[in-house]
C-alpha cells in the first residue's frame, strides 16, 4: 500500500495550459515542458528560494486565477515557500500571448532570515549540448557561445541580460529583469537541464533578508520563424517499430557491473547476497565515532559475506595512519581518501594514504575522487592522482528538486557523467557510489554537515521501500552499464535508507538488486531505447535472456518485445513497477 505523501508524489497533479502556439505544463509552481509549435524548447521556468545553507524552500500554491482574454492568457499563483525555520511569499503572474511568453515574480520576506537565493530560474533542455547561443549582456556586449557538450566544471554563461538561440526552425530569446543572470551546468548533480538563474555566484552571500524586503524579477520568452524547415534536434521519442514490437539483439552492449551497498546504523540482521561486490563504509573522521562505525560496518560485511570498501574522511594527513590502525587490511577490497571540507582526494592525504597503505602491504585498491557529486570530481580533477587504481564520486538525483519527473530525468545524465568520468580518468576504472535518492550529506553547506536534530529528514526519502525505487534502480543500473564502470554501490544496506526495513522486511529494490548482483560479469544485449519511461535490461545468462523491464511513468504500460528470431512476449507494467521474464 503506497502511503498519502508518496501516492501525491508518484501521481502529482499536472496541468496541461495552451494558448496559441505555446503549450505547457503547471505542476505545483514549475511551468514544465515548455514547447512552441509542438516543439520542446524549454525544460522548465520556476520560482527558488535557498536559504543560507543551499537548502531549497519547499514551495505550496496556494491560489491560482486565470483570465483568458482576447490578448493572450493570463495566470496568477500565490506561492509560499517554508523550511528550515524559514518563510517567504510571492505572487507568480504568468502570461502567454501569440508572440511570447512572460513570467513576473514578485516576493516578499515575512520575516527576517538568511539566503543564498531568491528568484526566477529557467532550466534548459539537456540537448541543447552543442546548440550556439548568443548572450547579451546588461551593457549590450553580444557574445557567441554554445552550450556544452561534455558537462562543463564552471559556468559556461554569465553576465546575463538576454539569451538567444535557434532551434526547430525557429529563433528564440529570453529576456531577463530584475537583476544579473548566469547560467550553470546542471549535469554536474545529475540534472537533466542548463540552468540560468539569478544572482551571481560572485557576489558575497549568504545575504540577510528584512522582513518585508520585496524582489521582483520577470523572464520573457520570445518567438519568431526563421524561414528554414523545422526538424527536430531532439532525440526521437520512440523507438517502436511499425510492428508494435520491440527487438532485442543479441549483440552484447555491456556487462553487469559489480553491485554494492553501504554499512548502515541499523541493527537489522543481514543475509548472505551471492555476488555482492563490497560493502562501502565512510570512516567519519578520526576518534571513537569512526571506531564504532567500522566496527558496525565489519559486523554487516560479514553477515553479507562481502568485503569493505573503506572512505576515510581526514581533515589533514595526520589523521590517516590512526584510522588505517583500526582496519581489517585483509577484508578491505578498496581504500580511499577525501578531505572534510573540500570532499576531493587532496594532493597531501593521497601521499600520506599511499605512503602508509604500502608500508602496511594494503594490496587492494587505492581509490581516488570526490565522496561528493561529479561536480567536485570535475571541478578538481587537476589535483587527482595519476597513480591511483581507480576514480569515485556519488549520485543523488535530489541536489535541486525532489519532484518524480527530476528524478527520473536524471538516469540518461548518470551515464553522462560516468562517461565524462572516465575521460577525466583517461580510462581508469570507476567505483561509482554511493548512490542515494537523497545527498548523504550537505556538500555546499555554509554551515558544515546538515543539524543532527535534521539529518534523517535530510538524508531519508519516504520513497525508499516503494515499487518506484526498484523501477528507478533498474533505469540507474542500466545507464551505468558502461565498459570501464566496474562497480557501483546503492543505497545502505538496512534501515530507512537501505534494502532492507529495519525490521528485517526485504524492499521491492533489495528483492532486483539481489538478482543483479548473483549476475555479475553477465552479457547486456543491445536493446530498444527511447521509449518514454521504459526500461529494458536483456541479460545473457547460462540458461537464455532473461529481459528486466521497468515502467517510469504514472501509468500502466503494455509492451510486447522479442528476442532477435523469437517469440513475441508481452508486458504490462503497472506505474512505477518493474519485472522480469525469460525471452525464448
Amino acid at each position: 500500500m503506497i502511503s498519502a505523501e508518496n501516492e501525491s508524489r508518484l501521481h502529482a497533479p499536472a496541468r496541461t495550459i495552451e494558448n496559441g502556439p505555446w503549450r505547457l505544463q503547471l505542476r505545483g509552481d514549475e511551468l514544465a515542458d515548455i514547447e512552441y509549435q509542438g516543439h520542446p524548447i524549454l525544460r522548465a521556468i520556476r520560482p527558488v528560494v535557498r536559504d543560507h545553507d543551499w537548502r531549497t524552500l519547499t514551495p505550496e500554491v496556494r491560489s491560482v486565477t486565470s483570465d483568458d482574454g482576447g490578448s493572450g492568457l493570463s495566470l496568477r499563483l500565490a506561492v509560499g515557500f517554508a523550511g528550515f525555520g524559514s518563510d517567504y511569499a510571492a505572487d507568480l503572474a504568468i502570461t502567454l500571448s501569440g508572440d511570447g511568453l512572460t513570467v513576473a515574480f514578485d516576493g516578499t520576506a515575512p520575516k527576517d532570515f538568511r539566503s543564498n537565493r531568491i528568484g526566477l530560474v529557467v532550466l534548459h533542455r539537456p540537448d541543447d549540448g552543442g546548440r550556439r547561443v548568443t548572450v547579451t549582456a546588461p551593457d549590450g556586449t553580444r557574445t557567441e557561445s554554445a552550450f556544452p557538450t561534455d558537462v562543463s566544471p564552471h559556468q559556461p554563461f554569465m553576465d546575463i541580460a538576454a539569451l538567444a538561440w535557434e532551434r526547430d526552425g525557429t529563433a528564440y530569446s529570453l529576456e531577463f529583469s530584475g537583476d544579473v543572470f548566469e547560467t550553470e551546468d546542471q549535469r554536474n548533480w545529475t540534472d537533466a537541464s542548463f540552468k540560468t538563474y539569478s544572482t551571481p555566484l560572485s557576489r558575497p552571500f549568504p545575504v540577510s533578508v528584512r522582513a518585508g524586503d520585496r524582489v521582483q524579477q520577470s523572464i520573457r520568452l520570445t518567438a519568431a520563424p526563421t524561414g528554414q524547415a523545422a526538424g527536430s534536434t531532439a532525440p526521437s521519442t520512440s523507438a517502436e517499430p511499425a510492428d508494435g514490437v520491440l527487438t532485442v539483439h543479441r549483440q552484447a552492449q555491456g556487462f553487469i557491473p559489480g553491485l554494492g551497498t553501504s554499512a548502515s546504523r541499523s541493527a537489522a540482521r543481514l543475509g548472505v547476497v551471492p555476488g555482492l561486490d563490497a560493502l562501502t563504509v565512510e570512516l567519519p573522521g578520526n576518534g571513537p565515532a569512526a571506531a564504532e562505525v567500522l566496527q558496525h560496518g565489519v559486523r554487516q560485511a560479514a553477515e553479507l559475506d562481502a568485503p569493505l570498501d573503506v572512505r576515510i574522511t581526514a581533515a589533514s594527513a595526520a589523521d590517516i595512519a590512526p584510522m588505517l590502525d583500526l582496519l581489517p587490511l585483509g577484508k578491505v577490497a578498496r581504500l580511499g581518501v577525501f578531505s572534510s571540507d573540500g570532499h576531493v582526494t587532496e594532493p597531501d592525504l593521497w601521499d600520506e594514504l599511499r605512503a602508509e597503505a604500502q608500508r602496511r602491504g594494503f594490496t587492494g585498491t587505492l581509490l581516488a575522487g570526490a565522496r561528493s557529486h561529479f561536480t567536485e570530481l570535475n571541478r578538481r580533477q587537476d589535483v587527482l592522482p595519476g597513480d591511483a587504481g581507480a576514480l569515485t564520486y556519488s549520485i543523488t538525483p535530489q541536489m535541486h528538486a525532489t519532484e518524480v519527473p527530476h528524478i527520473v530525468e536524471s538516469l540518461p545524465i548518470q551515464r553522462l557523467t560516468a562517461l565524462n568520468a572516465l575521460r577525466i580518468g583517461a580510462g581508469k576504472p570507476l567505483h561509482i557510489g554511493p548512490v542515494t535518492l537523497k545527498a548523504r550529506f550537505n556538500a555546499v553547506s555554509t554551515d558544515g554537515a546538515y543539524d543532527p536534530a535534521t539529518v534523517e529528514a535530510m538524508t531519508t526519502d519516504p520513497l525508499q521501500g516503494e515499487d518506484f525505487t526498484a523501477a528507478w534502480l533498474l533505469g540507474s543500473i542500466a545507464a551505468l552499464t558502461l565498459p570501464g564502470v566496474d562497480s557501483v554501490s546503492y543505497f545502505e544496506a538496512s534501515g530507512p535508507r537501505g534494502f532492507i526495513a529495519d525490521d528485517g522486511t526485504p524492499t521491492p529494490a533489495f528483492r532486483l538488486f539481489e538478482k543483479l548482483a548473483a549476475l555479475r560479469g553477465a552479457e547486456v544485449l543491445e536493446a530498444p531505447q527511447g521509449i518514454p519511461g521504459l526500461v529494458l535490461y536483456p541479460v545473457s545468462s547460462g540458461s537464455g535472456v532473461l529481459l528486466f523491464a521497468a515502467n517510469l511513468t504514472a501509468e500502466p504500460l503494455t509492451t510486447a518485445v522479442r528476442l532477435e528470431d523469437g517469440e513475441t512476449h508481452t508486458f504490462d507494467i503497472p506505474a512505477w513497477c518493474h519485472t522480469a521474464r525469460r525471452l525464448d
